[in-house]
C-alpha cells in the first residue's frame, strides 16, 4: 500500500496497517461517467441507495469505472452517496493523483469532516495509488458519505475507488475531558490550544462554545450545535475533531474578553452524547487593543493604493485576479510568464506609507498561495523608501513569514512582528522573482497591518485634517476636510472588511450610515496625491 498523505485525526494512526472487515463497499461498477468531459449524474451504489456525482469524469482511473473528481470547476466538484444504513464504525477508500496538481480532498460524514487526504503533487505522483487507512469515524445509524474538493482553484483532479466501511453502534459517553486548554489572544482575535482527551471512550468530536459574557450553557444529549464561528456577534459554536487540538475564532472587538468552554462528545445526531459532568474546561482572554493602520483585500479590484514597481521583466507585473482570492473574491497576482514562455522578473507590491510613530506594537499579517516551481515570495519592511523609486535603491529588512506550501492552497502568514521599524513613512514590499526555467504563480490577499494607538494620539492628524460629525454617530455622519483635493474614503468594520468606499473631491462628503450595525469602525481616507493614509475611529449606536 503506498503511502497516504493524510490530515486527519491523529489518534488514526492507531489503525495503520490493519484491514476493514467490510462490511460495506463501493466499487464504482455502476458509475456512468465517460473519460474527455466533466458530467453530472447518479447511479445505484452497491449499498442500494442512489449515489449523485457532479463535475466527474472516467478519466485515469483506479479500477475501471471510477469517478475523477475535476479541478477548478464552477462547481465544486464531488461524489456523495445516498442514506446508508446501521451506522459508519471505520471508513477507507483509494484516491490518486489524477494530474500535475497535488490532491486536495475533504471527506465528509452526515456533514461532518472526517478527514483531509492530500498528495506530494507533481508529474512523478500520477501512477501511485494511495490508500486513506481505516478513518475512525464511528457515527451509528443512518449516514452518507461524501467527497469534496476543498476548495474551488487549487485542489487537483482526483479519483477514488473501493470505498469500504464497517457498520457501528452508539459509543458511550467519552471518558474524561481535554487538558491544558489555553487561549491566547491577539488583535481581533483568540486562539484556543488543549490536549485531547485520554480513557476508556475518545471523544468523537469535541464542541467548542465562546461568549462575550460568562454565561456559557453546557450542551443537551441529543441535541447537535451546527458550527456557528461569528463570535463577533456575542456567541459563538465549533465542532472540532480530535487530533486538530486548536480552534481559532477571529472578526472580534480589540480590548474586549471572551469566555470559552469545551465539551468532548461521542456519536451525533439525536444519539449525541455530551460529557458535562463535574466542571468543563473554560478559560478567558481579552483581545488586544489593536487599530488596523492599514487593510486591503483588493476586492475593490484595484491594486492602489498599493504601489506596484516593475524592476525587471519584459511586461509581466502585478495585477488583480478578480476570482480567486480566500472567498472567491479579488486578490492580487503575479507570474513571470507568457503563455509557455519564462521570463526573467523581479516585481515589488508595496504598502503605502504608515505613520508608525503613532502606534506601538504593530504586526503584519497576509495570506498567500501559489503553484508551479520558482521562488519563493519576499516580504521585506523599509523606513526610507520615497514611495516612487527603485526599491533596490533603499534600505528593506526582511520579515519571516509562513508561505503557502502549493496548489493554490491559501495559507496564513502568521502574526508577523513589524514594531521593530520606526517612522513617519514606513512602506512593506511583497517582491516576486522568476527566471527563464522556473516562473511560479502568486496571488496575495488580505494584507492587514495593525497597532495600539499610542496614548494622546487619537486626536493628533495622522496626514491629513479631517473630522467626523457627530461621533458616536447614527444615520447620517459629516466628514469636513481642510482643503479641497482627490480623496478616496473607506469605512471598514473591525475585522477589517471595507463597508463603504467613495471618492470625492469636495471638502465637506455627507454619509448616510443608518443601515449600519451598531459598533466600532476605522474611517481610512487616502490622499490620492501623496498615497498617505489618515484612520479615524467611529462608534455607531
Amino acid at each position: 500500500m503506498k503511502k497516504a498523505f493524510l490530515l486527519c485525526n491523529l489518534f488514526f494512526l492507531i489503525f495503520a496497517g490493519q484491514k476493514i472487515n467490510c462490511q460495506g463497499l463501493e466499487n464504482f461498477n455502476n458509475y456512468k461517467g465517460t473519460a474527455g468531459h466533466y458530467h453530472n449524474g447518479t447511479f445505484i451504489g452497491q449499498d442500494g441507495s442512489t449515489w449523485t456525482y457532479k463535475q466527474c469524469r472516467n478519466d485515469r482511473p483506479i479500477n475501471s469505472p471510477s469517478p475523477c473528481l475535476g479541478k477548478a470547476r464552477d462547481t465544486l466538484a464531488r461524489v456523495c452517496s445516498g442514506t446508508i444504513l446501521n451506522g459508519c464504525g471505520l471508513l477507507s477508500f483509494d484516491y490518486k493523483q489524477a494530474y500535475s496538481t497535488a490532491v486536495n480532498l475533504d471527506v465528509y460524514v452526515n456533514n461532518v469532516r472526517i478527514c483531509n487526504v492530500t498528495s506530494p503533487g507533481g508529474s512523478n505522483d500520477t501512477a501511485n495509488i494511495h490508500n486513506s487507512g481505516p478513518i475512525p469515524v464511528h457515527i451509528p445509524g443512518n449516514f452518507v458519505i461524501e467527497f469534496v474538493q476543498a476548495d474551488s482553484t487549487g485542489s487537483g483532479q482526483v479519483t477514488i475507488d473501493n470505498v469500504e466501511w464497517t457498520c457501528d453502534t452508539a459509543l458511550q459517553e467519552p471518558t474524561n475531558y481535554p487538558t491544558d486548554l489555553i487561549a491566547t489572544p491577539g488583535y481581533f482575535k483568540v486562539t484556543l490550544n488543549w490536549k485531547d482527551a485520554t480513557g476508556g471512550q475518545v471523544p468523537t468530536a469535541y464542541l467548542v462554545e465562546g461568549s462575550d459574557s460568562d454565561d456559557i450553557q453546557a450542551p443537551v444529549d441529543g441535541v447537535p450545535v451546527a458550527d456557528d464561528p461569528n463570535l463577533g456577534d456575542g456567541n459563538a459554536v465549533l465542532n472540532v475533531l480530535p487530533g486538530v487540538q486548536t480552534c481559532l475564532f477571529t472578526g472580534l472587538l480589540s480590548n474586549t474578553t471572551y469566555y470559552f468552554a469545551i465539551y468532548p462528545y461521542t456519536n451525533s445526531g439525536t444519539l449525541i452524547d455530551y460529557k458535562t459532568d463535574k466542571t468543563a474546561p473554560a478559560v478567558n482572554a481579552t483581545t488586544s487593543d489593536g487599530t488596523i493602520i492599514f487593510h486591503h483585500d483588493f476586492n475593490d479590484f484595484t491594486l492602489s493604493p498599493m504601489i506596484s514597481q516593475s524592476v525587471l521583466g519584459p511586461g509581466q507585473v502585478w495585477k488583480i485576479d478578480s476570482s480567486h482570492g480566500t472567498s472567491s473574491s479579488a486578490c492580487a497576482g503575479m507570474n513571470g510568464r507568457d503563455v509557455s514562455t519564462f521570463f526573467a522578473n523581479e516585481d515589488w507590491l508595496i504598502t503605502p506609507a504608515m505613520n508608525f510613530n503613532n502606534y506601538s506594537n504593530e504586526t503584519l499579517s497576509f495570506m498567500s498561495a501559489y503553484d508551479y516551481t520558482g521562488d519563493l515570495l519576499m516580504v521585506k519592511i523599509s523606513n526610507d523608501y520615497d514611495g516612487s523609486g527603485d526599491p533596490n535603491d533603499f534600505n528593506w529588512t526582511d520579515l519571516p513569514a509562513t508561505w503557502s506550501s502549493g496548489g493554490f492552497l491559501w495559507t496564513y502568514s502568521g502574526d508577523i512582528n513589524v514594531s521593530g521599524t520606526n517612522g513617519d513613512a514606513v512602506y512593506i514590499g511583497f517582491i516576486y522573482t522568476s527566471d527563464t526555467i522556473n516562473a511560479p504563480t502568486w496571488k496575495l490577499d488580505d494584507i492587514l497591518v495593525t497597532g495600539t494607538l499610542n496614548v494622546g494620539i487619537g486626536s493628533v492628524n495622522y496626514s491629513d485634517n479631517f473630522t467626523i460629525s457627530p461621533n458616536p454617530a447614527h444615520g447620517m455622519v459629516k466628514i469636513a476636510f481642510n482643503k479641497s483635493r482627490d480623496r478616496e474614503i473607506r469605512i471598514m468594520n473591525i475585522i477589517g472588511g471595507c463597508v463603504y468606499q467613495e471618492t470625492t473631491g469636495l471638502m465637506v462628503q455627507k454619509i448616510d450610515l443608518t443601515n449600519f450595525s451598531t459598533g466600532v469602525y476605522f474611517v481610512e481616507i487616502t490622499d490620492r496625491l501623496t498615497l498617505n493614509i489618515s484612520v479615524r475611529k467611529i462608534i455607531l449606536l
